[in-house]
């Protein structure tokens, strides 16, 4: 595990009619502030990637399908750096 990666299941209210799922609040512990919002749809057998951040807090909800996001810490000093860390969600 990646020092600093957070995973957290996304709340979920079933009912009869389906269910609503809750992804971050103003009020939840992780809340830091809002910057955007977007959405991404990958197609099938499709691979997007790559992308270095210095520093970057990210949110991702995976409401339709699946995603395989790799992690890779390069971070001087970091406990866990060179640790590759696979999330299938």
């Amino acid at each position: 595990m990646i020092d600093g990666v957070v995973i957290k299941p996304l709340r979920q209210v079933l009912d009869e009619r389906g269910k609503i799922m809750h992804m971050l609040r103003n009020d939840d512990p992780d809340f830091e502030a809002f910057g955007e919002i977007y959405f991404s749809i990958i197609y099938p057998g499709a691979i997007k990637g790559w992308h270095l951040h210095s520093k970057m807090t990210l949110n991702y909800a995976v409401p339709e399908g699946s995603i395989k996001l790799v992690l890779y810490d390069d971070r001087v000093g970091s406990q866990t750096r060179d640790e590759l860390m696979e999330i299938f969600t």
